[in-house]
């Protein structure tokens, strides 16, 4: 019963990267795909979707990436417990006396098993226990006409319409003090990897028809159209993810910098705008552009022109999180190493002579 549903690779970085390496592969998360129909309700067994779709989320088998945070303890020693430990920059994990263990694209009870092996000459018959406590990658993006577009964890399982509800809800218009409508369900769609999954959204969220409420997986990528014309999206590390009408001549440094609208603006903290990422033409023949907007700034490239439907992400630079969890690791390192050895490391992998753009 382990025969799962296996993600794509993530076209979109997008939401992505959180973390997030460009172009990463998202891990695989297999669910039990010979779901009994006892299990479902009358409408799901009723639902165009095969039965796995109606699968809630579990991370029982996803690997190991950089970034991800597990607890470790060896069974029987109460003083072996050490949690929020992250897999290091380099994929291994740190822990006690033992050097780093490859962790990275491994499943934790692959890992635990070597972890056993190599702690038997300091402990009788040891058993590794590794509980993942956060996956970097774990996660899914919602935009379009939506009130609060973005990516967000998957931390428990939830379907389609949840997901909405988790962007607060489907946008809404005013004009002249009255309520209306500015999205377009019948355009709207759900990515799965490289699959566009049929969620017919005008049932989903109109008529109430939860045969259309599947699961949603890492990676996915949920889209709710405008019905308000052609558009370009901005979002990522910047100060207003927002969608924008496109006007001819529109360019990449317009709209991040929000010439046109007067707001704009990307997070100088955390943005890598060395590796700005457009996507064109999402559903028909998708484009993935890679772009140094730091170059396009200083005169060293030309700006690129935008599209009708452009998707323009900015995305976090690379191991920004492990300064976010620099405490940890360097309390992780120091307990396990002699301090010159882990004052080295600190110098590697923290902080570099070239951390910014």
């Amino acid at each position: 019963m382990k025969n799962g549903l296996k993600l794509c690779k993530l076209i979109f970085l997008l939401f992505l990267f959180s973390e997030i390496v460009l172009f990463a592969e998202i891990p695989s998360a297999e669910t039990d795909a010979t779901v009994s129909l006892e299990q479902l309700t009358l409408t799901q067994k009723k639902s165009k979707f095969p039965p796995e779709y109606f699968v809630p989320h579990t991370p029982e088998n996803r690997t190991l990436q950089v970034g991800d945070v597990v607890e470790v303890s060896i069974f029987g020693q109460r003083d072996t417990i050490a949690q929020g430990i992250p897999i290091a920059p380099d994929g291994k994990l740190y822990y006690m006396f033992l050097p780093g263990i490859p962790a990275e694209g491994r499943t934790p009870e692959d890992v635990s098993q070597e972890m056993e092996e190599q702690l038997r000459n300091l402990f009788n018959n040891p058993q590794v226990s590794i509980i993942p406590k956060q996956f970097i990658s774990n996660r899914f993006s919602i935009f379009g006409k939506v009130d609060s577009a973005s990516s967000y964890p998957l931390e428990t399982p939830i379907t389609v319409r949840q997901a909405i509800a988790r962007a607060k809800g489907i946008a809404q218009g005013r004009y002249h003090d009255n309520t209306i409508e500015i999205h377009n369900y019948t355009d709207s769609w759900l990515l799965r990897g490289t699959e566009k999954i049929p969620v017919d959204f005008e049932r989903l969220m109109k008529e109430n028809d939860f045969s259309e409420d599947i699961y949603i997986r890492p990676g996915d990528v949920i889209y709710i159209a405008s019905a308000l014309g052609r558009e370009v999206y901005l979002m990522g590390e910047v100060n207003n993810q927002q969608s924008q009408p496109y006007t001819s001549g529109m360019t990449l440094v317009q709209l991040i910098t929000g010439i046109d609208q007067g707001s704009g603006g990307y997070l100088e903290d955390s943005a890598d705008i060395k590796r700005v990422v457009l996507l064109r033409d999402a559903m028909n023949a998708p484009k993935v552009f890679k772009i140094n907007l730091r170059d396009i700034l200083l005169g060293k490239e030309h700006d690129v022109f935008l599209e009708a439907g452009d998707i323009v992400y900015v995305p976090e630079k690379s191991f920004l999180f492990t300064r976010n969890l620099a405490k940890s690791m360097i309390r992780t390192f120091v307990s396990t190493f002699a301090g010159e050895f882990a004052s080295d490391i600190n110098r590697k992998y923290f902080f570099p002579q070239e951390t910014t753009p």
